[in-house]
């Protein structure tokens, strides 16, 4: 499953470090543009997503925290 934060080109992937099925695509500023997630299933998604805001400092990623991961995915 893949979330496009927003567009650009990816300049680096980096494995999250507390679930090896999360994976971050950053751009070449750093600025987190997308999220792989190989095993949504297996994880709490909201505790990645916030623990991804925090660690990004994403202010509008809310909106995805309290979603199903099922409306996530469509």
């Amino acid at each position: 499953m893949y979330f496009r934060l927003k567009d650009g080109v990816i300049a680096q992937t980096l494995e999250y470090p507390k679930a090896r099925e999360v994976f971050f695509d950053l751009n070449e500023q750093g600025q987190l543009i997308g999220i792989e997630v190989l095993e949504p299933g297996s994880l709490d998604m909201q505790l990645v997503f916030r623990d991804i805001a925090e660690t990004y400092e994403i202010q509008d990623f809310s909106s995805l925290i309290d979603k199903p991961i099922s409306e996530l995915a469509a």
